[in-house]
């Protein structure tokens, strides 16, 4: 029997892809107005946003878990102990988020000092500034996404998209109101995005507590049992060191960055931007594709698994081709929309172009297709090869370039674009030898 026919795929994936545009959009957007503060303020903001990808990866890690546990016991009609993963991953992450506001805005100033010390002065005093906000917003950010896991294990992407929309019509009014009228710089970005992450986070706290769905949470109250906990934490911790990792690495190529000056700084800030959007709607895909192989290993039917694992994936090159051209078409345009100096503009318009042209042929590969292996519980393959490839290829392999070679900035894209090389070959590979079947433990 066909778990999902391609209405249901249709309705999971739009408002997905709706939902990480309109989030990329306001990346952008974001970056456009502060960039109006100037270009040590966008460059504060960039050193911050790298941050802040490293702890929503390991909030994303822990929702994604208690979303493909969820979605396992929907697949195999267990709706009680799917209620009962859901309760356990909302305070799970209610907790684990707090812990990590609460640390980030103790040690601010010695985080960003020790990661960016090479970075100017006045740079970090921006970034200080927005850091502060930004850790405010973690515990909302963490209520959110288990919260958007949970709709989304139902098949039900529309309420985290139109919670979604709604945070970002604040988020992008009062950045306006803040930046542009009450003259407030960074501050005022990252108060906007504050207000508007508890707004998005009451939303769907208030909306989950109605019994419309398979899933319905209208109180935490539950016996808690540590199995259901290390069923959940089986599958985030792989998928969270993995993250982490990555991101640490991440931190490291942008402390290579940081070298090379405030040019390079803000000219890859912008094209992080432009990147990250490239890769909001293939992302959006591999999110339903935990949601399709979660159930469908469920239900122990691996080998519909492995075929929406395909159909998905190829989906993906499809929508990241189109995406990526645009950037490449439009590169003129975009930098001039951020008020670059000249130098910083031609920097940024170089990186773009090469970023196009390696996304479209390599990242669906490298980072939907491992969503779908996850989903099917071979979480430690994807996190060994994800944590190999960061460590051997964008993070060694950048800083060996940015030794050999005068290439600048760019020299960290192509190593970037070697990791994706990796990934892409080994999880192709793993798909096709059905080496990830037979790993269900619910």
């Amino acid at each position: 029997m066909t778990l999902f026919s391609k209405k249901d795929l249709f309705k999971l994936i739009l408002p997905l892809v709706v939902e990480q545009v309109l989030m990329g959009l306001v990346g952008i957007a974001d970056a456009l107005m502060v960039s109006s503060v100037g270009e040590v303020a966008m460059s504060g903001v960039s050193l911050v946003d790298s941050l802040n990808l490293l702890v929503l990866g390991l909030f994303s890690s822990l929702a994604t878990g208690g979303s493909i546990v969820t979605s396992q016991y929907l697949g195999k009609k267990d709706d009680q102990n799917a209620n009962t993963a859901g309760k356990h991953l909302i305070v799970v992450m209610i907790l684990f988020s707090l812990a990590i506001g609460v640390f980030a805005l103790a040690a601010n100033g010695w985080i960003l000092n020790g990661l960016y010390g090479a970075a100017e002065d006045t740079v970090i005093n921006q970034a200080r500034i927005y850091f502060y906000t930004a850790a405010a917003s973690y515990p909302f950010i963490g209520i959110f996404d288990s919260y958007s896991a949970l709709f989304r294990a139902m098949g039900d992407s529309k309420t985290p998209m139109i919670s979604t929309l709604l945070m970002n019509i604040i988020n992008v009014g009062l950045n306006a109101l803040f930046i542009y009228g009450f003259q407030w710089g960074i501050f005022g970005a990252g108060l906007a995005s504050l207000i508007a992450r508890m707004f998005s986070a009451i939303m769907l706290v208030i909306l989950l507590r109605r019994p419309k769905g398979r899933i319905w949470v209208n109180s935490l109250k539950t016996s808690y049992h540590l199995w259901m906990v290390k069923n959940i934490l089986r599958i985030a911790v792989p998928t969270g060191l993995e993250n982490s990792v990555f991101h640490v690495g991440k931190l490291l190529v942008q402390r290579i960055v940081t070298s090379f000056g405030t040019a390079a700084i803000a000219a890859n800030a912008v094209v992080l931007t432009i990147s990250e959007f490239s890769h909001m709607a293939p992302y959006a895909i591999g999110l339903a594709m935990i949601t399709v192989v979660g159930q469908c290993v469920g239900a122990g039917d691996f080998e519909q698994a492995k075929r929406y694992m395909i159909k998905l994936n190829n989906l993906a090159y499809i929508v990241t081709g189109v995406i990526c051209v645009l950037s490449w078409v439009l590169a003129d345009g975009i930098t001039w929309m951020y008020h670059l100096t000249p130098q910083t503009a031609e920097i940024a318009k170089q990186i773009i172009i090469y970023h196009a042209i390696t996304c479209i042929f390599l990242w669906p590969s490298s980072f939907t297709l491992p969503m779908g292996l996850q989903a099917a519980n071979d979480v430690k393959f994807t996190m060994i090869h994800s944590i190999l490839s960061m460590w051997v290829f964008r993070v060694g392999l950048s800083y060996l370039i940015s030794m050999w070679f005068d290439v600048g900035v760019l020299g960290v894209w192509i190593a970037m674009s070697a990791d994706w090389l990796y990934r892409a070959v080994v999880y192709i590979w793993r798909l096709m030898s059905g080496r990830w079947k037979n790993r269900q433990f619910i």
